[in-house]
């Protein structure tokens, strides 16, 4: 009896087993259809949903204020109701944190999906093979260029082909200008004025006025300056191969003489009143205390909604016997992560924000101009106030440019760390230009090297 009892045991316990395989193996014969919602989901070709994927889940980081914030996340909607099948997860931020996060995820192999990019990281994240080609989702014409120049495109391109970003829109580096500060003092800077006429017009309203008015806040934005003066001088920052870097040693003297004159003249703030600005989030331009900055074209967006005053964009001062330093380049980019498994949803997404009409009208340029002519041609009967401004602005810009320059080698930031910190001791008059100059050229050619 015992050895029966145990032999009917067995038996239940081998056939309770093999109906577990068996439901198991019947529950995932699903590969053609995906019923989670209660419909089966058949797939187009380019409608950013491959073959076996239902209802996909995409990742996308950004950085910006409020504004920025507000506008993208408007322009998700609508994207989620094109591609009901989408769900956008967003991550965003302002600049400050924003690459170390992306760090962070980089190391964790947890990258979003869609990456805004700034150009001088975008040789960075492709070296370390963190970012995908693009051109075969363009090519299957999942993300649409039809429409684009090449002017916004050719800097997101390596030499062999390889698309390692999608410009979003267009800018140029320029001046912001407080134009009623500039009207109080008769003050008008026509296009091919020098540097020298920009300080001695500054100079003037700083002597008309008391120590609570610094002509031009530099904003943190000494190191962008310098490409431009360098290129003015026919040179670049950075030399066409990457590893070191592209200017005479004087060239750097001259624009370091030229920062250090302009913060020992009270024509610039010194570093501690600049930084207190920066850290509160405040405008000096924006609320009267400088007459101008230098920026990406279109910042004033963003300054000019903070601000009461009105704003207007200007040219780059210009070098007296230089070049063209200014170009016109892409002022954001999206990339698609090397970490995301969900291509063709990332590109719907980008081809959206490239392409569509609606949800450019909802994101109002302020990523720049957009490079699409037809959305392009269509925002500008449009748009008005400062938007309309960056419009015109690229305009004007075009008769002062010159090729741009190669991406910007891995390694950037850290160059620009030091170019920073060296120009901090400046200001404080704790070096001479010169030896500002072998300092930051010692410490990026180790970087670069």
């Amino acid at each position: 009896m015992k050895d029966t009892s145990q032999k009917r045991w067995l038996m239940s316990m081998l056939l309770i087993g093999l109906m577990i395989v068996l439901t198991a193996c019947g529950g995932n014969d699903n590969t053609t259809s995906n019923e989670s919602n209660g419909n089966d989901v058949t797939t187009p070709s380019n409608n950013g949903q491959s073959d076996s994927d239902g209802d996909v889940t995409i990742r996308v980081a950004w950085w910006g204020g409020q504004e920025r914030h507000d506008m993208t996340l408007e322009a998700i909607d609508l994207f989620e109701e094109e591609y009901p099948h989408i769900t956008v997860e967003p991550e965003y931020t302002g600049w400050d944190g924003y690459w170390e996060r992306l760090s962070t995820q980089a190391a964790g192999n947890n990258l979003p999906d869609v990456i805004n990019m700034d150009n001088s990281r975008l040789m960075e994240y492709s070296s370390r093979d963190l970012i995908v080609d693009l051109q075969p989702l363009v090519d299957e014409g999942l993300i649409n260029l039809d429409d684009v120049d090449d002017v916004y495109q050719d800097l997101n391109v390596t030499e062999d082909g390889f698309v390692m970003a999608i410009s979003i829109g267009a800018n140029a580096l320029g001046i912001i200008e407080n134009r009623e500060v500039l009207n109080e003092y008769g003050i008008e800077l026509e296009p091919g004025y020098t540097y020298d006429d920009l300080i001695h017009a500054l100079e003037d309203i700083q002597s008309a006025t008391d120590d609570e008015f610094f002509g031009f806040d530099l904003a943190n934005s000494e190191f962008e300056m310098f490409f431009v003066y360098a290129r003015q001088n026919g040179q670049s920052v950075f030399n066409e191969t990457g590893d070191g870097l592209g200017f005479e040693e004087d060239v750097l003297v001259d624009f370091f003489d030229l920062i250090q004159t302009m913060v020992n003249n009270h024509v610039a703030p010194p570093h501690d009143v600049m930084m207190d600005y920066i850290d509160g989030g405040d405008s000096m331009v924006g609320e009267g205390s400088a007459a101008a900055s230098m920026a990406a074209s279109n910042q004033i967006i963003g300054q000019q909604q903070s601000s009461e005053m009105d704003l207007g964009l200007n040219l780059m001062p210009h070098l007296e016997g230089g070049e063209y330093g200014n170009w016109i380049r892409p002022s954001m980019s999206f990339s698609i992560s090397a970490h995301s498994e969900q291509q063709e949803a990332a590109a719907a997404f980008i081809d959206f924000f490239t392409n569509n009409i609606e949800a450019n009208e909802i994101l109002q340029a302020d990523r720049g101009v957009p490079v699409s002519s037809v959305v392009r041609d269509h925002l500008s009967d449009i748009v008005d106030g400062a938007t309309a401004e960056t419009f015109e602005f690229l305009e004007l810009v075009e008769g002062y440019t010159s090729p741009a320059d190669p991406l910007s080698p891995p390694g950037e930031s850290e160059v620009r760390g030091s170019f920073q910190r060296v120009v901090e001791a400046l200001k404080y008059d704790q070096v001479t230009p010169e030896e500002a100059a072998q300092q930051f050229i010692q410490e990026a050619g180790a970087i670069l090297q």
